[in-house]
């Protein structure tokens, strides 16, 4: 299926895989190509450690792929001249390559490989887990992990959204070659795969090397479902070294909403946040001015996701008390204002203008 899209003159070709899974590309003339490998796995589908996968065991999964019994697959990527990397968020965990055009089929078998082939002996597994814990402590030092850490634990207190992805010192210590292994083949199935490419790419090539590589995977659909996050809004603090305090609100949105609906509801609240809050606002001017927000640091942001959703407001400032009384007192008003619609059609051009920049490169366009 590949649907035009009039302005940008592209498409997007959407192939379902007789193996499972899905490939999504972008045929695009050039010397680059880009390809995300979202497996639908995250920590929000972590079963619980009385189910055999504590906290963490997404995250630590996929550390622990990269291992196999060549050595660092990465070394392989590499060679070719291909940039590998991988993250694991609550939802899903994403493998991306960026190639040469000329050796991208190689360097998509090996994308294949790297998440569809499991390797955990005890000795590397034990050295990975002192890794991720120094890699926990390290954030403990970025102010803007532990604020966003510390507004999850606020709002969704005794859940998983509110402990880091990747786990906790003793989540982690009981994680195992055995526990990975099962979770591996209990979650990276063909159906939990979508592949997202961009470049010069041969699509039919493309999708008979995805299927012939998912047919080695474990079969079968993976039972578990993201947890569904319940907002329960409290306050919470966080004691660090820091010139000036920041303060975050956060608001959370309980109605669920998916596909499109989805998307055009997150799609809405950047909007709204961008005429209320954003550089361009009479808010924004006249507490800049004030010297009560903070330039850099004060923005809003959305995150809204099928089993999560709430947006962010706030930043850096000297009086955090009142920065939040003026914002609470800017979110009452607005209701009754006309703001939105006086501002409507700059917010429109302004994010349209941002997804159009967007396309511009194989790796945003992905």
């Amino acid at each position: 299926m590949a649907n035009l899209h009039e302005s940008l003159q592209e498409s997007v070709v959407i192939q379902d895989l007789d193996a499972g899974g899905r490939v999504c590309v972008v045929s695009r003339a050039g010397r680059r190509c880009h390809a995300v490998l979202n497996v639908a796995f995250g920590a929000l589908h972590e079963a619980g450690a009385r189910c055999g996968e504590p906290a963490g065991i997404a995250h630590f999964l996929e550390h622990r792929l990269f291992e196999k019994p060549g050595g660092d697959i990465g070394e392989r990527f590499s060679d070719i001249g291909a940039d590998i990397d991988a993250q694991t968020g609550f939802t899903s965990t994403s493998y991306s390559v960026t190639s040469g055009a000329d050796v991208f089929p190689e360097a998509i078998e090996l994308l294949l490989e790297l998440a569809g082939r499991a390797h955990f002996p005890e000795d590397p597994v034990d050295r990975e887990r002192a890794i991720i814990g120094h890699e926990i402590q390290l954030f403990e030092d970025s102010v803007d992990w532990v604020t966003f850490q510390t507004l999850l634990g606020a709002l969704y207190p005794d859940q998983r959204l509110a402990v880091d992805i990747a786990g906790t010192p003793d989540s982690l210590l009981s994680i195992d070659g055995a526990r990975l292994e099962r979770c591996h083949e209990r979650h990276y199935r063909p159906a939990s795969v979508q592949l997202f490419a961009c470049g010069p790419i041969d699509v039919g090539r493309l999708g008979r090397a995805c299927s012939q590589a998912l047919r080695c995977w474990p079969q079968g659909r993976s039972t578990a479902s993201p947890t569904r996050a319940r907002a329960r809004p409290d306050r919470a603090e966080a004691t660090m070294s820091l010139a000036r305090p920041r303060r975050l609100l956060a608001f959370p949105d309980e109605i669920r909403r998916h596909g499109l609906a989805l998307m055009r509801h997150e799609l809405a609240l950047e909007m709204a946040l961008d005429i209320l809050f954003g550089p361009g606002s009479e808010f924004f001017s006249r507490h800049y001015e004030a010297g009560l927000l903070d330039g850099e640091t004060f923005g809003g942001e959305v995150h809204m996701d099928e089993s999560y959703g709430f947006c962010l407001l706030g930043g850096d400032a000297d009086d955090p008390d009142g920065l939040q009384e003026v914002i609470l007192e800017e979110l009452a008003r607005a209701p009754g204002s006309d703001w939105i619609e006086a501002d409507f059609e700059r917010a429109r051009r302004r994010a349209y203008g941002d997804m159009v920049c967007r396309w511009e490169d194989v790796e945003s366009t992905v």
